[in-house]
Order: C-alpha cells, then structure tokens, then sequence
C-alpha cells in the first residue's frame, strides 16, 4: 500500500501482485494466491481474518484513520464483497505506540472523547490509546470482543520495533497477511 492515512480500503487479486496499490491504508481479499502487506512504524497494524469466508483484510490505522472510519469501512467492504459477519471475524493489533508515550493536543484528543478511556490525561498533557480507539470501533461494528486480540508491546518503548515518535526514523516495521 502507498500509505496517506486516510481510509481508502481496495479489493486486490492476484492480478495486483508485486504491484504497490496507491493512496489507500487498506487491503482485503479472498484470493489464496495474494499476500497482503504492511508498513508501519507507530500506527497500528490490524489484520482481519474470516475463517468461513476464506477472507482477510489489513488495515494500517493512526488516529487520522481511525478518526475517518477506516476499520468500519474495510469490514462493510469485506461484507460486501466477501459476505462476512462481523461476528465472524478474528481480529488482531499489532504492536503500535503506547499512550504513555502518544502525546496529543486538543485538536487530536477532542475528536476521541467520546471514546470511554481513550484519551488520558496527566496534568496539563492528554495522550491518546489508539488500540483502545481500535476496540471500541471494532465492537461498535459488531465484532466479539473475544475475537479481538492485541500486541502489547509499545513501538516506542520496545527497540526491535522502528518508531518515528522515538527517533524519527524512515524505517518501517513490515508485516504480510495471506489465507495460506
């Protein structure tokens, strides 16, 4: 994907393979054939899979495409295309930045405060959990919680993981996804 934190979700086949699928932060398929992939250095990772449907789908998610639906909008498209039920689909977060370390201003923090424990604050600072975004979203649309699951580890913390908030780095944590 040629990543612009937004929320353009495509539907890929083998005929898209070793192409890079421009200005979209999502990919789904049902094609055995394809592996999906991903880049990311603090925004989360999200793969979805549909055992029942032989589907799947990743999302790349910061809080620009959370804030835009991108999660809602990959599993209506998997829905769509693919006839999932939210209820059956298995869901997990990959490592991304921890709140402790997502510091936010007003501007950020003010479009999830709607999100029961997402922004946080400590004094004159408030700091966003984008895993905690990602649930809530994940659960509004219908997934079983028991079918979310998340990496703990914070990017910023963890140095086997590339963060841009820690150091600014141009490298980029990579992750693929395939039905095989």
């Amino acid at each position: 994907m040629q990543q612009v934190h937004g929320n353009n979700v495509v539907l890929v086949d083998r005929k898209n393979i070793g192409q890079e699928i421009p200005r979209c932060d999502g990919l789904i398929t049902n094609d055995p054939k394809v592996t999906l992939g991903i880049k990311t250095a603090d925004c989360l990772p999200i793969f979805i899979v549909d055992k029942k449907t032989k589907s799947i789908g990743l999302v790349h998610a910061g809080w620009r495409g959370l804030y835009k639906g991108i999660i809602g909008k990959a599993i209506f498209l998997m829905n769509k295309k693919f006839g999932v039920r939210p209820v059956d689909l298995q869901v997990f977060i990959g490592a991304h930045i921890c709140p402790r370390h997502y510091e936010v201003k007003d501007d950020v923090s003010g479009k999830f405060e709607d999100y029961t424990g997402a922004v946080i604050k400590k004094g004159e600072k408030k700091y966003l959990d984008l895993g905690k975004v990602a649930e809530i979203q994940l659960i509004k649309v219908g997934i079983n919680k028991k079918n979310i699951k998340a990496d703990s580890r914070c990017t910023f913390e963890n140095k086997v993981f590339f963060s841009y908030r820690r150091n600014h780095t141009k490298e980029r944590n990579f992750y693929t996804l395939s039905l095989s």
